[in-house]
């Protein structure tokens, strides 16, 4: 080799362990960068003419695990959804309090009937009347605050929901932006470059945010996209739309599209991002928001639901001493031209204030008519309205009754009171709801919107419906699939049948509405949309005075029962006088005449009767997570609870599966692309000793030029 050849081979000698000096200390200097891949010097020898004359570097190599990077992203998604829905469920299980402390449903439930219990021996004394008022109020108030504060996470969850797209749309901008660069460098010959350490900490807190899986190109370009194939970043990037804010517990979809890098216009139409969501943040808040969420709602609903009728249904039929001297019902949603249909008898007596009967009037709706004190029957006609007024004539002097904007109001004059009694043998119903019950003559609870969704209505009663007032729907399942999307703009003149074939009409087979023989109106979804949803989006329609609409009076829409719950109160008349607790039971009979004493002062009938309210099994529809069941309030009470922490036992052990899978492919993604102290410490000297085998080889050469020239 002549001394030239071997100038040329020290020289890159000195050259190549240079740089890959350069290479080791970068290594070590990143060795607590979060995610630097560490990089190695691959050599080459070079050769001129055939000749050996050198060193060089072949490329400088990232060390990567495309599995172990693609099974941590795939991690690092699933341990953020889980993380995500843990983080809520506690907040979830702050507000629920525990069963058994003093905040817990069931412990209000059991302050209730330890109020009544305390208050067996002086049903009318004004301590006992109060201390129940205050278990009721109290067991009202947790119901509604429940309702609220489970409101107040979805919207709080719905706002993370509308933060996070924003950060996704910034990282997928990023990773995008990115892929230019880091194009322009592979093709210059920088296939180590620093962007892509960047890139690599951008999609991973991309995979936190949404599922991902990636390709690498050629190019040196990264395309990224969901787990079911939906393009994130490629040649173009996708955006990310979403408006915050639900409207009746309904939330809008996110949607994806693809936008042009050169002019920001979207390629093609937008599609539901949803139901294409595996795992990320994103997916952890939509499942929280729309079920978990959604459906504590339902159950709490169910509950208010079933509550109220419960114990509103026992003290309509019980009485106060000294009975009231109004009874004002709660608005039904009704006109007084829509059809009586209710069958069986009452009774409705004017008291003195001692308890003693003034007049009767009973009530044979089978037959139509009504007596006064055991006389002549009179016609009672066939709606709501003629019934009013038929009542308001058998009254006399003694009172009045009238039905207004949906309620039925009695009043008593000259300081007498109002005692509301079934027939025992035959009592009143509409839609299996007694007379008093049915217009909440009596009640304990207050609901805001009609809790009983068994109208009585049938198709031929008139609509009584504005026109123009529309429906808005939208048939969606949990993870967020649009089945239809439907309107209903109600015409004049419409009939309920009318509005219920309007409504099946509007959804074009995606659904189907049938009234039931008791007013009731049930949406049954299509086979190919079994477990579907109803969503009502919008609802400007209102019944004649009463402010009801369609909606709220057959309690349509998943959001239905929620509304119950979150207006959940005692009721106003009941808080202001607390001598309107009906603990006693009424005592009329055929034989009974003016003089007779029919509630009296002690009587602790109805209160017992109230306390039995607690182990009678009420029939619960199914709602939320909670299937149909017959359970006691307080066991109905007790699995919402238990149901909300099975579910927040399952996130948790999820969570903590997850996160485990995530911390071993971290550790061994570290092991392969880590920096390793050890390892550097080794090919630093390799390559310092390298560097000076070339520096000697350098100065033997100097030495051999120094001794020729010396020989001339």
């Amino acid at each position: 080799m002549s001394l030239n050849g071997i100038l040329s081979s020290a020289l890159t000698a000195l050259h190549t362990n240079t740089a890959a000096l350069r290479v080791v200390s970068n290594n070590v200097a990143n060795i607590n960068t979060p995610d630097y891949a560490r990089r190695v010097v691959n050599q080459q020898t070079l050769v001129t003419a055939g000749q050996l004359s050198g060193v060089d570097i072949a490329d400088i190599q990232r060390v990567v695990d495309k599995f172990l990077n693609q099974e941590t992203l795939s991690a690092n998604g699933q341990s953020s959804r889980y993380d995500t829905q843990s983080t809520i469920f506690d907040q979830l299980n702050g507000l629920l309090g525990q069963p058994g402390d003093g905040t817990a449903l069931t412990s209000q439930l059991d302050n209730v009937f330890a109020a009544l219990s305390n208050a067996a021996l002086a049903p009318t004394a004004s301590t006992s009347q109060q201390g129940i008022l205050n278990a009721f109020q109290n067991l009202a108030t947790t119901v509604s605050s429940l309702s609220s504060a489970v409101s107040g996470l979805q919207a709080q969850v719905d706002q993370q929901v509308g933060t996070a797209v924003d950060s996704v749309n910034n990282l997928i901008k990023q990773i995008y932006g990115l892929n230019q660069q880091i194009q322009t460098a592979t093709a210059n010959g920088d296939t180590s470059t620093g962007l892509l350490d960047q890139r690599d900490l951008a999609v991973k807190s991309l995979s936190a945010l949404v599922d991902v899986r990636t390709v690498q190109q050629p190019n040196g370009q990264l395309s990224v996209m969901t787990e079911d194939g939906m393009n994130l970043v490629g040649d173009s990037y996708a955006q990310l739309s979403y408006q915050s804010g639900g409207i009746n517990g309904s939330f809008s979809a996110i949607s994806i599209a693809n936008v042009n890098p050169a002019t920001g216009a979207a390629i093609g139409p937008a599609q539901p991002l949803d139901p294409h969501l595996q795992g990320g943040t994103l997916k952890g808040l939509v499942d929280m928001r729309d079920g978990a969420l959604a459906q504590l709602q339902q159950e709490i609903g169910s509950f208010a639901q079933k509550t109220a009728a419960a114990f509103n249904a026992q003290h309509n039929a019980n009485a106060a001493y000294p009975p009231p001297t109004s009874l004002d019902g709660r608005d039904t949603g009704l006109l007084a031209g829509d059809g009586l249909n209710f069958t069986g008898k009452t009774t409705i007596a004017v008291t003195a204030s001692d308890g003693t009967l003034v007049s009767r009037i009973d009530v044979d709706f089978g037959a139509g008519t009504l007596s006064v004190d055991g006389g002549a029957t009179a016609s009672i006609g066939t709606t709501i309205g003629s019934f009013a007024t038929a009542l308001n004539t058998a009254l006399g002097t003694n009172g009045t009754a009238s039905f207004a904007d949906g309620q039925l109001s009695l009043s008593a004059t000259g300081g007498n009171g109002l005692v509301v009694q079934d027939d025992a043998t035959t009592p009143s119903s509409r839609a299996g709801t007694g007379f008093s019950q049915f217009f909440g003559l009596n009640d304990i609870f207050s609901t805001g919107v009609p809790s009983n969704f068994a109208t009585g209505l049938s198709a031929s009663d008139a609509g009584g419906f504005a026109a123009g007032g529309t429906m808005s729907f939208v048939l969606r399942d949990q993870s967020g699939n649009v089945g239809k999307q439907a309107s209903v703009t109600l015409t004049a003149g419409m009939t309920i049948g009318d509005i219920v074939t309007a409504l099946n009409t509007g959804f074009g087979g995606a659904a189907s509405f049938s009234l039931g023989s008791d007013g009731t109106l049930t949406m049954t979804p299509a086979a190919q949309f079994a477990g579907y949803s109803l969503n009502v989006t919008d609802d400007t329609t209102q019944r004649g005075t009463t402010g009801v609409s369609v909606s709220a009076l057959f309690g349509l829409g998943s959001s239905a029962l929620g509304n119950i719950a979150a207006g959940f109160s005692l009721n106003a008349d009941l808080a202001q006088s607390p001598q309107r607790l009906a603990l006693g039971q009424p005592s009329i009979t055929a034989a009974s005449v003016a003089g007779d004493t029919i509630i009296s002062s002690g009587d602790n009938r109805g209160l017992l009767a109230l306390q039995n309210v607690g182990t009678t099994n009420q029939s619960f529809a199914a709602a939320g997570a909670l299937g149909a069941r017959s359970a006691s309030l307080t066991d109905y009470a007790a699995s919402l609870y238990q149901d909300i922490a099975s579910r927040s036992q399952s996130a948790q052990t999820a969570q903590t599966a997850q996160s485990n899978r995530l911390a071993e492919a971290q550790s061994r993604q570290s092991q392969t692309s880590g920096v390793n102290l050890d390892e550097e410490l080794s090919n630093m000297m390799m390559y310092q000793q390298a560097y000076s085998a070339g520096a000697r080889m350098l100065q033997v050469v100097q030495q051999l030029y120094d001794t020729l020239l010396q020989i001339q």
